[in-house]
């Protein structure tokens, strides 16, 4: 049912339909009653599902990647001070806009109408895309909480007792990342010391990279010399003459 109303072609619809059909006929007869128009993109009579949908979740787990590990009141603090931030940037780009439209929405409806001057495309597009609906969204004033030694705090809630959470932390390295969904391409880390993957260069054994670029000769008096004999080439670990001036 899911791979029905999720696909873009009719061939791979009617095939998933008729899988449907032959495992549980209650339930396709349940879809078709409903309409496919309601639930499957191939059949979808407009331009709808997730046209703005932005994944905003996935933006702020991003965003807090670091932040997690903070102190509860410290990280609470952090996000009042991001939110703050976006809605003041936004809001201030959304009033510099010169336009009844938003300066993208602005220039693909210029381009669009090139050819009919005199057609007033303002009126044909959704609140969606206008100025005015932008300043509103991030109109709303995130204020700064000040020092707790500020807060007036009611009787009733100094009066209570809060304590710590019933929980027994898990054995092992707390997971600092997510969990990856099965639908997600995997990157492979490789090290940077000599190209392999399977390890870091913490605890890479293999030779490193030889750059086949061009070499920079370095000069005579600039290379590192042996400490007894004063050449270049070894040092007074391997010089030849290491015994001789023992003896």
């Amino acid at each position: 049912m899911d791979s029905a109303a999720r696909t873009y072609s009719e061939f791979n619809y009617n095939r998933h339909m008729e899988e449907l059909h032959r495992l549980h006929k209650g339930a396709f007869e349940y879809a078709i009653a409903a309409g496919p128009y309601k639930w499957s993109r191939v059949h979808c009579p407009q331009r709808r599902y997730k046209m703005m949908n932005t994944n905003f979740a996935e933006c702020i787990n991003l965003c807090l990647k670091f932040a997690r590990q903070l102190p509860m009141m410290t990280l609470a603090e952090f996000i009042r001070n991001m939110l703050q931030k976006w809605f003041h940037d936004r809001h201030a780009a959304a009033r510099s806009m010169r336009h009844q439209l938003t300066d993208a929405a602005h220039l693909v409806i210029l381009k669009r109408v090139e050819k009919e001057r005199n057609l007033d495309f303002t009126s044909l597009c959704a609140d969606y895309y206008k100025r005015e609906t932008l300043i509103d969204a991030y109109s709303v004033p995130i204020m700064p909480v000040g020092h707790p030694s500020s807060w007036v705090m009611p009787s009733d809630i100094l009066s209570r007792v809060v304590l710590n959470p019933k929980s027994k932390r898990q054995s092992g390295r707390p997971m600092e990342g997510r969990h990856v969904s099965s639908s997600e391409r995997t990157t492979t880390q490789s090290c940077r010391r000599c190209g392999q993957s399977g390890h870091n260069s913490r605890r890479c054994f293999n030779p490193p990279m030889v750059n086949e670029g061009p070499s920079i000769s370095v000069p005579d008096e600039y290379r590192r010399k042996c400490g007894i004999c004063h050449s270049i080439g070894h040092n007074k670990q391997t010089c030849p003459e290491k015994d001789s001036t023992v003896e």
